[in-house]
Formats: C-alpha cells, sequence, structure tokens
C-alpha cells in the first residue's frame, strides 16, 4: 500500500480513543512491526513541540492529544461547547417525556436512535422536573417516566394541554442546538498545563450515569430532588 504512512496517521486520528499496535499490524497485513515504529517515530517528531497536536504512545497504544501548553485555552473554549451539547440533550429527553408520557427509557433511546439518555434522565430526576409515575406491565417491569407540577412551573403552563406543538419545539430546539463542527473535539483527549483531563469522550460520558448539577441548563435550576428508583 502507498503512503502507508499517512494510513496510519489517519487511523489514529479517527479512531479517537487509543488505538492498540497489534491492531494496526492486524488490519494492515503489509505494515510491520519495525515499519510502524519507524513510521510512529516520524510521527512524533512530526507532532511535538510547539505544534497544537501530540502523539501518545503508552501501553502499546497511540492516541493524537492536545498540546497541554495550550490546556487553558481549549478549557476556556471547549467547556461551553460541551455545556450546550448536555443542555441540547437534556431538553431533548424533558421534550420527549412531555409529550409521550408515560413512557420507559428504553421507549426514549429507541426515539433517539439508539442513543442512551440514562444520565439525562437522572439529571432531570434531581432537578425534579420528571418522576416515575408506574411500571409497564411488561417483561422486568421497566419505570414509566411523567413530567412534574415544577416542570409546568418552570415552562409556565397551566396543563399539558397547553404544551405547543410538538415538531414547532423540536425544530426551534434543531435551530438553537444544531452541532457545529466543534463536536469533533468530543471524541478528542485534551489536557491542561498539568497533564490533567479535560475533556472525555462522548461514550464515556454518556457511560456515566449520574451526571453533576451544573450540566443542568440555568433556567430549570430548581430544588435538587432525591432520587429513588
Amino acid at each position: 500500500m502507498e503512503n502507508i504512512k499517512n494510513v496510519v496517521e489517519a487511523l489514529i486520528f479517527s479512531s479517537g480513543s487509543p488505538i492498540a499496535k497489534r491492531d494496526l499490524i492486524e488490519k494492515l497485513p503489509e505494515l510491520t512491526g519495525s515499519q510502524l515504529n519507524a513510521i510512529i517515530k516520524d510521527l512524533q517528531k512530526k507532532y511535538s513541540g510547539d505544534c497544537g497536536i501530540l502523539l501518545l504512545e503508552f501501553n502499546g497504544k497511540y492516541q493524537f492529544s492536545s498540546n497541554p501548553c495550550y490546556g487553558d485555552v481549549i478549557a476556556e473554549i471547549l467547556t461551553p461547547l460541551r455545556e450546550r451539547e448536555l443542555s441540547k440533550t437534556l431538553l431533548e429527553v424533558l421534550s420527549t417525556i412531555a409529550y409521550k408520557q408515560p413512557i420507559t427509557r428504553m421507549e426514549i433511546d429507541d426515539m433517539r436512535g439508539g442513543t442512551s439518555c440514562e444520565y439525562a434522565i437522572t439529571g432531570l430526576l434531581k432537578a425534579g422536573l420528571i418522576e416515575v409515575v408506574g411500571r409497564k406491565d411488561t417483561v422486568g417491569r421497566p419505570f414509566l417516566y411523567g413530567t412534574t407540577d415544577e416542570f409546568l412551573k418552570k415552562f409556565q403552563l397551566s396543563s399539558l394541554d397547553e404544551l405547543p406543538d410538538l415538531e414547532e419545539v423540536m425544530e426551534k430546539l434543531q435551530e438553537i442546538y444544531t452541532p457545529a463542527q466543534e463536536t469533533l473535539f468530543h471524541t478528542r483527549t485534551l489536557y491542561d498545563e498539568d497533564g490533567n483531563l479535560i475533556e472525555e469522550s462522548e461514550e464515556e460520558q454518556i457511560a456515566a450515569a449520574d451526571v453533576d448539577e451544573d450540566e443542568i441548563p440555568d433556567f430549570l435550576q430548581g430544588e435538587e430532588y432525591e432520587v429513588i428508583e
């Protein structure tokens, strides 16, 4: 294969998460261990010094990361973007529950294309915007979720009958929270000047079922409720 060095570089970048040396060699039969070592050495030379991107090597794995020298600037720019994406997810899940209640978490996941809403559910429960209203009479008897009086108060509604058209709401959310190119950064590892992790990958964020209070949009903040499931 021509340009094998460029292929290796592209694979490491595109993977987002650490990629093992053995996986690169396995997927690229024409690539030998010695060739890969030489390529990695060249790439580390290319991505070094004042370069904004560094190539890390650890435990037989490779991954691109931001240069710790620029950690403060990166954190200042990306933190609001991350909060914006979290707000979008919370509002989407809250809208789904409001219009489709009572509804199970699995049904919400299915409506969102299989994307887990577990951490959003936890955050909305803590904010008192949704609550468990029963169990569905099916295998496993999963919880059914619905909105609370706190939800009506926050959105200045006297009843659910006053909810606007669902399509109108979702279109408005799409306009406000349309993802831009910055979402590419969500799969990169970012460090501050002390070498501490700034940003986790989206997969790691989703895997964390619990969320912090500051992940709830400011206008939805209220009295914190204990989550009992």
